[in-house]
């Protein structure tokens, strides 16, 4: 059982490469980031932790989750965020690239310190149907279940909900202004991105263009996942007021994504 803290951890990490890539995916909420992390940290040159400034607990790497594996404390990372930043930066353990997912302005002083860095590497992940993004947004609040992975068992069958118009508008424009604040920042500084979709995530070259950003050969072990699809069913299905929201969007640019049968 691996359990690294305090001066035996600064000590250990002195002897790991600091040249490894250091990467973020910065992402808005439902956009598949669980399940990229995942299937990048399958990669055996990538270390991928998930969300290590999520507000409740450290996000650690799949692999890492539960076998005693420390980055520090909720304390240590919260009174001093730029230094969790580069214990994090410089534990890749062994591998060529190591990085994390960071949700909407998840952390300011985390954020603000990657963002402008142009040494960490920026994937940018989006989803193409944000009709389904807020759904399953709904539904993660419902159920409380934001990630089922495949090793336990399925989820209960869906409860459909109610779709509020105006809070889908305004969900929306939160994600826009977030993802067009972003972009015109990395612009800006010069920094190169690559951007990734939801929807191409389970095709077979969906993440190459990250493999390749990252500098990295071969295939994940993992190219489908540990994660289970959460919004297996359509929308009509999914959403109880359905026919009366298929009518507020109608003519809209939402139309057509209300009544995709896609992923």
């Amino acid at each position: 059982m691996l359990c690294f803290v305090g001066d035996f951890l600064n000590g250990w990490m002195m002897v790991q490469d600091r040249a490894a890539v250091r990467f973020v995916i910065l992402h808005a909420t439902r956009t598949g980031s669980n399940f990229l992390c995942t299937v990048l940290n399958s990669h055996p040159d990538i270390l991928c932790h998930h969300e290590i400034f999520n507000p409740h607990v450290i996000g650690l790497a799949r692999h890492l989750q539960g076998n005693g594996f420390q980055l520090g404390s909720m304390a240590e990372r919260e009174g001093d965020p730029v230094g969790f930043l580069e214990r994090v930066w410089r534990t890749p353990l062994g591998r060529s690239a190591v990085g994390f997912k960071l949700c909407l302005w998840q952390h300011e002083a985390a954020y603000h310190a990657v963002l402008p860095d142009p040494s960490v590497r920026k994937i940018v992940l989006k989803r193409r149907n944000r009709v389904k993004s807020f759904v399953s947004l709904l539904l993660a609040r419902q159920t409380g279940e934001w990630v089922v992975y495949d090793d336990h068992d399925a989820p209960a069958p869906r409860p459909r909900v109610h779709v509020d118009h105006g809070e889908l508008l305004d969900n929306i424009a939160l994600h826009r202004c977030y993802y067009q604040q972003a972009e015109q920042a990395l612009r800006q500084s010069g920094q190169d991105y690559v951007l990734l979709w939801y929807e191409d995530l389970l095709s077979q070259q969906g993440i190459d263009p990250a493999l390749g950003f990252l500098g990295v050969a071969g295939q994940p072990a993992l190219p489908e996942g540990q994660t289970w699809k959460l919004t297996p069913v359509s929308l009509r299905e999914a959403v109880s007021n359905f026919d009366a929201l298929s009518a507020a969007l109608r003519g809209s640019e939402l139309e057509s994504e209300l009544h995709d049968l896609g992923c």
